[in-house]
């Protein structure tokens, strides 16, 4: 992973330019992942913990839209 810096372009862009791609290649999350031991548990937890916000919101969309 690299981000080449133009002699035209401004430094911040290029940095936005590397932090998208640390987003989107989920660096972080790897490494979050690896550092620390993830119980199986708390995993189901933490997928159902997003099902449920996702249910939420379409439910109240659902709601809004009628």
């Amino acid at each position: 992973m690299a981000v080449i810096v133009h002699s035209n372009e401004n430094i911040d862009s290029a940095l936005r330019r590397l932090h998208r791609e640390v987003l989107r290649e989920k660096i972080l999350e790897t490494y979050k992942n690896k550092a620390y031991r993830i119980k199986k548990a708390d995993l189901e937890i933490a997928k159902r913990k997003e099902w449920a916000k996702r249910k939420r919101r379409r439910r109240a969309a659902a709601r809004r839209a009628r």
